[in-house]
């Protein structure tokens, strides 16, 4: 251990220091008991300053309340906080007020930042490495400062990445536990600084009881600066019936502390800007319609980037931004794409509800409009018992036998039209226990030609169906062990003028194991065949299969491959494939001078998969993550032949904000 923490602290009394050290990264394991259902009244005052703004502040989510009008905004929140863990928590807001129009959320993240998980691995959900975790020891040299039974610990990253904080703090050295910490660092184009003060009271108590985060925001050429403050454990507290009430009144009386003069500044020329304006309107006729434009732009305004979120007791809408970063991406088969999402919601109790969840999409490449539209009624939210209808479109596919047969027909080279997929499903799933989940129903595929006469004229069927049950089970017998799918399906003719006979078996096994340190391993294994069917045209799996749209880092590059020819998926009575990723916060370019600040995570991909007559296909890649976009580059092999290189991109912007 002395070896190991010679590397880590440098001080005169290293025996000291290490002991100091361990204590710390030991405290909470220790000492600190659980939060889970523990809630605490929390006040907040924010104020926001536009050192630089233009037109391009629209486009930024949470930013168009104050892109216009004045310069400086102030505003307050009173309400709940109650935590399951001290990084997963739910911010109720029962009082809000200040200058912001409507009272809109302005850079919601910040408020994330005044209450930081300084124990866990990381900070903040999902981003920037705790020095006062043990995993994360290598990432960080660390310096001590003893002052009587107080110790200042002073911390500062082994490289410059923004997944890493600067900054000190003072440690009981008796316990490890930290009394107060500051600290400094970046995510998403905002630039912080950090002032926590830990519950001292309470040697169990691992909250803080005050934290103010002070922030600059720097975006093509505007400059916001932020000083938001968080006082928990207030000793108001505010009946449940009470959510989003605007009453300044209530407000002075139980915040606990008194405003700074600049804010109570911002107030006063509010105010009085707000007489002004009333005066004016007294003097000046506004007619209804130009009332009803200026509230018209300030809806799609207010929507173009930001997302659409209405909500009561029993319905709820969200809509995605019309203009929307996180959903446009580029991927080397589909070129550019871009999704939009829709949910709404009914509950007429907690058990019955009724949710509409439909997803739209359009590849630029292809020229190709995607919708998915899922409708389900959950009726046992906690067996998760649903029922759910589904329409939706796919690729537009071709067969390489029909296609053979078209040639050979037409006694020509030229490619066969490619056809058009629509299906429609109705399932309905169970969870019978605690490991076996199983979900039955039927689905319909209808494949017609997107030139029906060409068929015709060579004599080739131009619409292929089929009408088939299905039943799945989802098997988790182990904890955190991985996923078991096993999937049937068999299809029959002449019911709704279905012509394809199958019968399909599918198998697959899911593992993610996430290290220390949030590194993460993904492995995926599957297998598929048909022991049954008519005609070697449109075989048709449920695991593999080419994705409609490219998709976001966290959603399904992992388990996929990315530069497989799209024909491969139907021509094969069996298929086996294999894949395994590895994800790490600081892994190859975390640690280059200059590429250090913008990697966030990368990850590395192998995949293989083997189909009837063809040697054994592989996919090799290296992708990466920071505040402005994902990536990946691969590389593909049929057997130990190199085949073809290509590439993926996503948006990231704003994704965590």
């Amino acid at each position: 251990m002395m070896t190991l923490m010679s590397g880590i602290c440098f001080a005169r009394n290293r025996q000291n220091d290490s002991l100091i050290i361990n204590r710390m990264w030991d405290y909470y394991s220790r000492f600190a008991e659980s939060v889970d259902g523990v809630e605490k009244n929390v006040y907040m005052v924010a104020e926001y300053g536009s050192q630089r703004r233009n037109v391009l502040l629209y486009l930024v989510p949470d930013m168009y309340a104050i892109a216009k009008g004045d310069r400086e905004y102030a505003c307050e929140m009173y309400g709940k906080v109650k935590f399951k863990s001290h990084s997963d928590f739910t911010v109720h807001r029962q009082l809000v007020c200040g200058t912001i129009p409507s009272n809109r959320n302005v850079m919601p993240a910040l408020f994330d930042s005044t209450l930081p998980d300084i124990y866990g691995i990381q900070l903040y959900k999902d981003k920037l490495l705790s020095p006062f975790h043990r995993t994360n020891r290598f990432f960080y040299k660390y310096r001590i400062r003893q002052m009587g039974p107080i110790a200042q610990v002073f911390f500062r990253p082994r490289s410059s990445n923004t997944q890493l904080v600067k900054g000190s703090a003072r440690v009981d050295s008796r316990t490890g536990r930290v009394i107060s910490v500051e600290y400094q660092g970046e995510f998403d184009m905002i630039t912080f600084k950090v002032n926590v003060e830990m519950d001292h009271t309470n040697l169990h108590s691992a909250l803080p009881v005050r934290s103010t985060t002070e922030a600059t925001f720097k975006f093509l050429g505007n400059n916001i600066h932020s000083k938001t403050t968080s006082i928990f454990n207030c000793y108001n507290t505010l009946p449940d019936s009470i959510s989003n009430y605007d009453d300044l009144t209530l407000m002075r009386k139980i915040r606990p502390e008194r405003l700074s003069q600049h804010i109570r500044q911002i107030y006063q020329n509010k105010y009085k800007m707000d007489k002004e304006k009333e005066e004016e309107e007294d003097t000046t006729t506004v007619s209804s319609s130009t009332k009803l434009t200026n509230a018209a732009w300030n809806f799609v305004g207010s929507n173009l980037i930001n997302k659409l979120q209405k909500s009561n007791d029993n319905f709820s809408l969200n809509i995605s931004p019309l203009l929307n970063p996180l959903y446009m991406g580029y991927s080397q088969s589909k070129g550019l794409s871009y999704k939009l999402n829709v949910g709404v919601r009914y509950a007429w109790n907690p058990r019955h509800s009724l949710s509409l969840d439909p997803m739209f999409g359009y590849s630029f490449r292809k020229e190709q409009f995607y919708y998915t539209l899922p409708l389900r009624w959950t009726y046992n939210p906690t067996r998760n018992a649903y029922t759910e209808l589904q329409w939706g479109n796919g690729n537009r596919t071709s067969n390489a036998a029909l296609e053979e047969a078209y040639q050979k027909a037409k006694g020509t080279q030229e490619s066969m039209p490619e056809f058009k997929d629509e299906y429609f499903q109705i399932i309905n799933n169970v969870r019978a226990t605690r490991w076996l989940e199983i979900a039955g129903g039927m689905v319909y595929h209808l494949r017609q030609s997107t030139d029906p006469a060409k068929m015709r004229e060579v004599g080739l069927t131009e619409d292929f169906r089929s009408f088939a049950p299905t039943i799945t089970i989802h098997l988790t017998p182990w904890r955190k062990g991985p996923t078991l799918t096993a999937n049937y399906e068999r299809s029959f003719t002449n019911i709704l003028q279905s012509n394809l006979d199958y019968e399909r078996w599918e198998f697959d096994a899911v593992y993610k194991y996430q290290n220390r340190s949030v590194r993460i391993l993904n492995m995926r294994l599957g297998t598929g065949f048909y022991s049954q069917r008519n005609t070697d045209y449109f075989v048709d799996y449920s695991n593999f299969r080419d994705n409609n749209l490219p998709m976001g880092w966290e959603d399904d590059w992992t388990g996929q491959f990315q530069l497989l020819d799209s024909r491969w998926y139907n021509t094969s009575s069996y298929y086996i494939r294999a894949h395994v990723s590895y994800d790490s916060p600081l892994l190859m370019l975390s640690w280059v001078p200059w590429l250090g600040r913008i990697v966030e995570t990368e990850r590395i991909y192998l995949s293989t998969a083997s189909i009837k007559h063809t040697r054994p296909y592989f996919e090799i890649g290296y992708g990466f993550r920071n505040r402005y976009f994902s990536t990946g580059f691969f590389a593909s092999f049929l057997n130990t032949h190199y085949e073809q290189f290509g590439c993926k991109f996503t948006l990231e912007l704003f994704r965590r904000w």
